[in-house]
């Protein structure tokens, strides 16, 4: 009998302390609801740049999207701005021997802060990459949320943060008639939102980050630091788990 994964990908309702009550948002009952769009406009334009600057290797556009103290976290890399844009210079040389990756940005929201001084951009995103295994080419999809936390310096918003959680993820074979076997109990040892993709990173050598799964616990910690952040809270990275010490922002 095949194993029952129905509890894989189990969606709650988050928890009630995670939201914001005093955020503006697209049905917000705001002031100045013109002028609150025209920011929450401002933000989306911002964030979506991730896919259409980062795909094309657009780096100065790219970088322009974040300050300089910008904290970044994803599966396979975490760090400041400028080091993950090398590493995915790194990533974009290194050809089929490391990952093709690609984003299709879908519809994003976007919360502020009364004062219009600090946002949180939820975005559903399907990241497509592309590895290849001896001599096979095979897709990972993976649908997931990106979580961008931005901040208005000097009448400029820019990112101070960006994590995701996965919901979903499959492999399909670029040609059907050519397929690698992925052994299932290898794969059933990573988190279920993304536990192909985290298995396709870790036969690359690059230990992939376990705590970005959002049917676990990690999803709630990261709404609650968004909520923090809307706040005017002081908030540091692991922003899916515990703070990092001694770490800025």
């Amino acid at each position: 009998m095949a194993p029952d994964i129905s509890d894989h990908y189990m969606t709650v309702e988050p928890d009630e302390a995670t939201y914001a009550q005093h955020a503006l948002r697209n049905n917000s009952k705001g002031t100045d609801l013109d002028k609150e769009a025209l920011e929450r406009y401002k933000i989306r334009e911002i964030c979506e740049g991730w896919g259409i600057y980062r795909d094309a290797a657009e780096w100065k556009d790219y970088r322009s999207m974040f300050f300089d103290d910008a904290y970044i976290s994803l599966s396979w890399k975490q760090g400041n701005i400028d080091e993950f844009i090398q590493a995915s210079k790194d990533g974009f040389a290194k050809g089929s021997s490391f990952m093709y990756i690609l984003h299709r940005m879908l519809g994003s929201s976007v919360e502020t802060n009364p004062e219009l001084t600090r946002a949180v951009c939820k975005m559903k995103v399907t990241i497509t990459l592309r590895f290849t295994f001896d001599g096979v080419e095979m897709d990972n999809e993976a649908d997931c949320r990106f979580f961008f936390l931005l901040e208005k310096r000097e009448n400029r918003w820019g990112v101070c943060f960006y994590t995701l959680l996965f919901d979903k993820d499959k492999f399909v074979p670029v040609n059907p008639r050519k397929t690698f076997d992925i052994p299932e109990d290898e794969v059933d040892k990573f988190p279920s939102g993304y536990r192909y993709l985290a298995w396709a990173e870790s036969k690359l050598g690059v230990p992939p980050k376990m705590n970005l799964n959002s049917h676990g616990p990690e999803k709630n910690i990261l709404l609650r630091k968004c909520k923090d952040w809307l706040e005017g809270k002081q908030v540091k990275p692991d922003l899916t788990g515990e703070d990092v010490p001694n770490l800025k922002p």
